[in-house]
């Protein structure tokens, strides 16, 4: 993934108990490059997306973003650097609106606009992703992969956003919020500049979204380039146990 770039992972490593779920990872991520990161189950693709977003702590290792280190802070820390982040499974406030449930990461990253413009932002974004018809009605009452849609519109919300870690958004998505994920994906990359981090098992979505893929194994980044170089690398086939990515 290059040498320096806007954030740079150095050593990073995290164990539980006898089992080491990140070993020893060196990568780096260049601003507005949209990146694939893969691999089979069990091999330490959300832990890495969950020491990133600093949900959890590192036990060696370190992350920097434009010279500053992070490996310290907490998540809502690193939230307020521009670090945002998805969950495999959905996450919502219930009970809440969806206009409300966008107003939340205002909370976070310290802008002093008043609420009815901030509202107004809700909505329009609410109108990119498809949600505008639901605005009102309680976040509990949507489907997963609407809860997975609304939680890109949170990010949409966010600011800053530098670096956008997605795990595996689209797991069990109809095709038609699928493709309103995608495009909400690009309209960060494109208009925010994000970087953007997607970890999934759908190698159709990744090759049309990443020009970068990164592939790990056992808690180690094995491969790095396009998903044609490293899709028959030997390293990478004996990874998936011999099926074709």
């Amino acid at each position: 993934m290059g040498e320096g770039g806007l954030l740079r992972l150095e050593h990073v490593t995290k164990r539980f108990g006898g089992t080491v779920a990140v070993d020893d990872v060196t990568a780096s991520f260049e601003p507005g490059v949209i990146y694939g990161l893969i691999g089979p189950n069990g091999s330490g693709k959300t832990t890495l997306i969950n020491l990133m977003s600093g949900l959890y702590g590192l036990d060696r290792g370190s992350i920097v973003l434009d010279g500053q280190h992070l490996e310290q802070r907490r998540a809502h820390q690193m939230a307020s650097f521009g670090i945002v982040r998805t969950f495999q499974m959905p996450k919502a406030f219930a009970t809440m609106t969806l206009v409300e449930n966008l107003l939340v990461p205002v909370t976070g990253d310290h802008r002093r606009e008043g609420l009815a413009a901030l509202r107004g932002q809700a909505v329009e974004v609410l109108e990119h992703t498809g949600l505008e018809h639901l605005a009102d009605q309680p976040a509990a009452s949507l489907s997963g992969g609407q809860t997975m849609l609304l939680q890109l519109a949170r990010a949409l919300m966010h600011e800053p956003i530098r670096l956008l870690l997605l795990d595996e958004p689209f797991a069990g998505v109809a095709p038609a919020i699928k493709e309103r994920m995608i495009a909400t994906i690009r309209r960060i990359n494109d208009e925010r500049g994000a970087t953007v981090l997607l970890v999934s098992h759908e190698m159709t979505t990744v090759r049309l979204l990443c020009s970068r893929v990164a592939v790990m194994n056992t808690g180690r980044l094995i491969a790095e380039g396009t998903l044609d170089e490293v899709a028959n690398r030997p390293e990478v086939v004996e990874a998936y146990l011999g099926k074709p990515i």
